[in-house]
């Protein structure tokens, strides 16, 4: 059964270039919900964890002042993750912003993963419900194994699709041993120096005086292991599939010294009319730049 975890107001310093709040938010409320599902899971304990699959699919904008609540239910567990459905939705009217489903594992001091507590696996499995029909996913599958299917450091070298010149991870985004944040996971494949002058700008204005922004419809997140303090890490990022109002991108990142693979995000974003504040055609100067870099073998690949 669904249940309140959470709840929050949409402020001022949460709102985005696009008028409305921005993503980074919507994933803080579903962690807040996911701490709050775990603490009163039997057998769970105090022990520290990670969201190493967060998937999120976008409903509706949030504007300012909205009173927004959580509402969770678990999917069941094994040993290699308690599973999560979470829903974000406008607490006055019930309209959904944005639904979840998280995969989460204790972690060690280090940060490796662990085992799911038999206890809190048994516990999990007892209370599992079904995933809402509102809640599936639309263009991201999440059968697809990210990590697996990657590409490696060398192909994307070759292909040329770094995102992010090579950085050095610095002491202000870990702990005080060294250890990355976990809560700064998403800066693995944003952080850092735009290495490409010539994509188009994240605003884009069209002949016809619409101001084109990108609104998150769908992303999923995949963790394969966190930098310490020091190492070097860059991202990379491919355009998979290029539609009339949406685009599908990969991203990854990696360690350069050891060629272990960070992080993939797969995501689907809108061409949306800030103007306007309704969706639009992707401008054709635009689509014709993207078309250009298109890795559709790049696509993520289902589980056999």
């Amino acid at each position: 059964m669904l249940r309140t975890t959470h709840r929050s107001t949409v402020t001022e310093e949460q709102i985005d270039h696009l008028g409305h709040m921005n993503v980074r938010y919507y994933a803080t409320n579903a962690l807040r919900g996911t701490r709050a599902v775990l603490a009163d899971l039997p057998g769970w304990g105090d022990r520290p964890h990670l969201v190493h699959d967060a998937y999120t699919r976008h409903h509706r904008e949030q504007l300012l002042g909205t009173e927004l609540v959580v509402r969770s239910l678990v999917l069941g567990a094994d040993e290699r993750a308690v599973r999560i459905h979470h829903e974000l939705a406008d607490a006055a009217t019930g309209t959904f912003a944005a639904t979840f489903v998280h995969r989460v594992s204790p972690v060690d001091e280090g940060g490796g993963r662990l085992p799911v507590p038999e206890a809190a696996a048994a516990a999990a499995v007892a209370e599992a419900g079904e995933l809402p029909d509102h809640a599936a996913t639309r263009t991201i599958s999440l059968d697809a194994d990210l990590l697996s299917s990657a590409p490696d450091l060398a192909t994307l070298r070759s292909r040329d699709l770094a995102f992010r010149k090579p950085r050095t991870v610095l002491p202000s985004e870990c702990d005080a041993e060294g250890r990355y944040l976990v809560e700064l996971a998403p800066a693995l494949t944003w952080g850092g120096e735009q290495v490409d002058g010539d994509r188009p700008d994240h605003l884009h204005e069209t002949t016809s005086g619409q101001l084109m922004g990108w609104a998150s419809m769908e992303t999923r997140a995949i963790f394969g292991a966190l930098p310490r303090v020091g190492e070097h890490i860059q991202s990379f990022a491919a355009t998979v599939a290029v539609l009339d109002k949406v685009i599908h991108r990969v991203n990854w990142a990696y360690d350069l010294e050891t060629g272990a693979l960070l992080t993939v995000l797969e995501s689907v974003s809108l061409a949306f009319d800030i103007r306007g504040r309704k969706p639009m055609s992707i401008p054709d100067g635009y689509r014709r730049i993207e078309e250009t870099r298109l890795q559709p073998d790049l696509t993520p690949a289902a589980l056999a």
